[in-house]
């Protein structure tokens, strides 16, 4: 049959086609075929039993059986099938099917009684989507009486998200988990890692060594030797009250022979510094510009980096700004998230005005910098924004003019980048957020022009969809988290209508809006009527960044509230209200990134003391 088009134009014309269903279906047929044994062509025994497979799909999924059917040693059967026999590995026959029934459906059920099974057997097998839900489940049953042992089994099948925060759970919750079995059944040992830990949140020393007494009291007789040294190498005597000791004396007659608080008197004699335990939630602010100097009025890229505590209750108060240590380069437009109780910084533009793609870590424990991967692309004005232990570096430009649409993924434990699908719009200086597994890109422009328009990439299906836009387009809007909302702070856009109220320029601050996931819809805050806000809605405002402490929302940066300017205010969406937190901002620098970090109490003591902002509430 002769071609409808004219010779050339053939090529000119064709276009690309996909199903989005057709893999769908394919993996349903493929789960009904495996029914049949004349269309499976191996066979996996454990023990007495056996199941019937179908090798092209086992080494599609794992890399185990791809190897195992290439490399591995088989015998044929008397009809031509593989037999791969599972004996030697620990993985019973319905834990197997259980993962079987994964791979072709993508649906798995776990429970407590199956999952150590199937955890253990998704290592084994080097199937790594099924090891990460099974982490999302054990991350949804942490309590005080199971955190160590789900602490121990994600240290042993290296999960190292879910060991972080299965130890951070456990930091917050000591004092509950010291009165469970798992606890006080622990050995020795694993008494004495834990219990050094400067991140323990508790009331006061004491309870360290009232812990080590409940452990002691559990099991007198398997612990009678080591008691002595787990005091000696995990109390900082020096913190234990005069109180606890006297009450320990009277009240505990049958551990007398112990002589506890003659110990712990002695050891206070060779203790030499206080060294506080638990967190605290302090406020970063991190590169940016600003002066050379109080006496200069030269701006520079910095590399500063301050810190303020930040406390949930109480009024307008004058921040205690601290000096952290610098990063490796000065940055301005850079990205910066926390994951895993550290802070990433990527990106941005430095002194010489070239705009990077370096990245560096600070670590709170060490109190240091580190370099890490690059990423592909070079980016300023970007999103960056984590979801468990991976950052999403979104758009942006490269060379100030022209955004890009570029989007790729960065995990923290692999030191890694690679790259994703692409924005489907160009744009740059937007809002970014993170909801669940979803990240949403909100407002930004290009050259000329201003957006509304609003999407989400779903970091499980690494798909973008367009969702409900904003009322009020705008450039350089802050956004942040609160729960399933999104709540978006300033931006600027162009005035529309030449006879509305400005101080004279071309561009209008905008209000704040908030958008509802759960109903794809915005709406715009209200504030009590006669009650000072945010700020002003004059152009004199700048926020450079927002963030949630899980009480309220901390927006930060110059906000004139009329008669004065502050630097954080602190907004409770149960009170609809807003109030000062920190007035004064760090000194000779603007246009830096915010983010909340959890700094040891250790760490922070030593900085006050080193730069002599030491208070008298401090040296509690």
């Amino acid at each position: 049959m002769a071609s409808p088009w004219p010779p050339g134009e053939c090529k000119q014309n064709a276009r690309k086609f996909s199903c989005h269903l057709h893999a769908q279906k394919l993996l349903l047929a493929l789960n009904e075929n495996r029914h049949n044994a004349h269309l499976c062509d191996a066979i996996v025994v454990i023990g007495e039993e056996k199941k019937y497979v179908q090798k092209n799909v086992l080494s599609a999924a794992s890399h185990y059986f791809r190897a195992l059917f290439n490399y591995g040693e088989a015998t044929e059967t008397e009809n031509g099938k593989t037999v791969i026999n599972l004996g030697s590995v620990s993985v019973t026959m319905a834990t197997f099917t259980l993962i079987l029934d994964f791979l072709y459906t993508a649906e798995i059920n776990l429970c407590p009684d199956t999952i150590q099974d199937v955890l253990q057997a998704a290592d084994l097998f080097l199937l790594n989507d099924l090891k990460v839900l099974c982490c999302d489940y054990l991350d949804t049953c942490i309590t005080p009486t199971n955190c160590i042992g789900i602490r121990e089994f994600s240290a042993q099948y290296t999960c190292s998200w879910l060991l972080h925060k299965v130890t951070r759970y456990l930091d917050e919750h000591f004092r509950e988990v010291s009165f469970c079995d798992e606890f006080l059944s622990l050995s020795a040992d694993a008494v004495t890692e834990l219990l050094n830990r400067d991140t323990l949140v508790i009331n006061s020393e004491d309870d360290i060594l009232d812990a080590i007494i409940r452990w002691f009291r559990f099991d007198v007789q398997g612990h009678q030797a080591e008691m002595i040294n787990a005091v000696t190498r995990c109390v900082r005597a020096a913190q234990i009250s005069e109180s606890f000791l006297e009450a320990f004396e009277d009240q505990s007659p049958d551990l007398h022979h112990l002589n506890l608080p003659k110990l712990i008197r002695d050891l206070r004699q060779t203790a030499t510094e206080l060294r506080p335990r638990g967190f605290s939630c302090v406020l970063l602010a991190c590169g940016g510009e600003g002066n050379v100097s109080d006496h200069s009025d030269d701006s520079e890229v910095k590399a500063t980096v301050n810190c303020v505590k930040i406390y949930n209750q109480g009024t307008s108060t004058i921040g205690q700004w601290i000096s952290l240590p610098n990063m490796n380069s000065p940055r301005t437009g850079h990205g910066m998230v926390e994951v895993g109780g550290c802070i990433y910084v990527f990106g941005g533009r430095d002194h010489h005005c070239q705009i990077l793609n370096t990245g560096e870590k600070y670590n709170p424990n060490t109190n240091t910098w580190t370099i890490c991967a690059p990423m592909a692309h070079a980016r300023v004005g970007f999103g960056l924004v984590a979801v468990d232990d991976n950052i999403y570096a979104i758009g942006g430009s490269n060379d100030m003019t022209d955004p890009l649409t570029f989007m790729e993924t960065y995990n923290v434990f692999s030191n890694k980048w690679q790259s994703l699908p692409d924005m489907t719009m160009k744009r740059v200086w937007s809002a970014y957020a993170a909801v669940g597994k979803k990240i949403y890109v909100i407002a930004g422009g290009t050259v000329g022009k201003f957006y509304e328009a609003v999407e989400c990439f779903d970091t499980r299906t690494e798909t973008w969809v367009s969702v409900c836009p904003m009322r009020e387009r705008r450039c350089d809007a802050r956004a942040v988290t609160v729960d399933e909302d999104i709540y978006v702070f300033g931006g600027f856009r162009r005035f529309e209508c030449p006879s509305a109220m400005h101080s004279g320029h071309s561009l209008k601050f905008c209000g704040t809006e908030i958008y509802s996931t759960c109903n794809d819809h915005w709406l715009p805050m209200c504030n009590k009527g006669g009650v000072p806000g945010m700020c002003t809605m004059t152009d004199v405002s700048h926020i450079e960044g927002a963030v949630y402490n899980g009480e309220d929302v901390l927006v930060v940066g110059d906000l004139d509230i009329g008669n004065a300017f502050h630097c954080v205010r602190a907004y409770n969406k149960i009170t609809n209200s807003w109030r000062c937190v920190v007035q004064n901002k760090p000194k000779n620098q603007r246009f830096y990134q915010v983010c909340l970090l959890h700094m040891p109490n250790a760490v922070l003591r030593k900085l006050l003391w080193d730069q002599e902002k030491m208070v008298y509430s401090d040296l509690k």
